[in-house]
This record gives structure tokens, C-alpha cells and sequence, in this order.
């Protein structure tokens, strides 16, 4: 009976021991990007003289259009890095997003204010204040949400910041 377990066992300890052999790596063909077309640049047109000798008025250069994609982006890093409790770092992304003149309007408002947030949640009122009062010069109707309102450090800062930019 002795002689009938051994090849048994060893059958199974064989069989135990290849099922831990690691696979061979899965072969996956992904397609190929699909080729960009080159860009192609074509010079402005050359300026036509003017047909009168009254000077032409000076064209005024428009600010360049705020890139919404791009400061959607950078909005959501910087508000990820708030929502992390990372105020140190959420304030220099967003003190750097309010000051370089790339947001739209609706992303400057909404970045002072998670900037405000971050600086009243590190002690920083006056200038968590000081930058509601930037976030009401830019937009008078600018507002805290109800729940917001009543925090007890940002939401008395919003108010004494509305006070002093609204007279309310």
C-alpha cells in the first residue's frame, strides 16, 4: 500500500508546482495612431498702401483668448490638490493661475475662491479677505452658497469683504 501513495504524491506535487509556473506575456496588437496631417502655415497677406493720406487708426492688440481647455485643466489640479487638504500647495497653483491672465472669467471667480478657501484653511485671513475683496471688484455679484456662508472662518471673511468692497 506503501508503494501505491508515493508516485501518487509525487504526481500531485508535480502537478502543484507547474501550476506556478508564470505564463508567457500576452501578445496584445494594438493599432497604430492614426497619422497626423502636417500643419501648414501660410503667410499673412502683405499689406495694401492706404488709398488716403489720413493716417489709418492704430490697431489695438486684443488680449489673447483665455485657452478654456487649459485653465480648465489647471483649475481642476490645484482645486484636487485643495480637496486633498494639500493647501500649501493648492495656494501656489491657484495664486499663480489668478495672477498669470490666462483664465476666463467664470474660472478666475472660481479660482479665488478655492484660493480664498485654501488661505482661511491655513490661518491666512486677511489675505483669504483680501482675496474675496478681488473676487467682488471682478464681479459684484459674486456669492457664497448658503452652506459656504456659514463656515466659521471663510464665511465671516466673505462678509467683512463684501462690506468693505459693496457697502452690504
Amino acid at each position: 500500500m506503501k508503494s501505491n501513495i508515493r508516485p501518487v504524491h509525487a504526481a500531485l506535487l508535480a502537478l502543484l508546482v507547474s501550476a506556478c509556473a508564470t505564463p508567457p506575456p500576452a501578445s496584445v496588437n494594438y493599432p497604430a495612431p492614426a497619422p497626423q496631417p502636417p500643419v501648414v502655415m501660410t503667410p499673412p497677406p502683405a499689406p495694401t498702401p492706404a488709398a488716403s493720406p489720413i493716417a489709418a487708426a492704430p490697431v489695438v492688440a486684443a488680449a489673447p483668448a483665455a485657452d478654456v481647455a487649459a485653465g480648465d485643466r489647471a483649475l481642476a489640479a490645484a482645486t484636487e490638490s485643495y480637496d486633498r487638504g494639500e493647501f500649501a500647495s493648492a495656494t501656489r497653483q491657484l495664486t499663480a493661475l489668478v495672477n498669470d491672465g490666462s483664465l476666463s472669467p467664470a474660472q478666475l471667480l472660481r479660482a479665488l475662491k478655492v484660493l480664498a478657501f485654501a488661505q482661511c484653511s491655513t490661518n491666512a485671513v486677511t489675505a483669504c479677505r483680501q482675496t474675496f475683496e478681488r473676487a467682488l471688484k471682478a464681479d459684484p455679484t459674486f456669492d457664497l452658497a448658503n452652506a459656504e456662508r456659514g463656515h466659521p472662518v471663510w464665511g465671516a471673511q466673505f462678509t467683512r469683504a463684501r462690506r468693505a468692497v459693496l457697502g452690504k
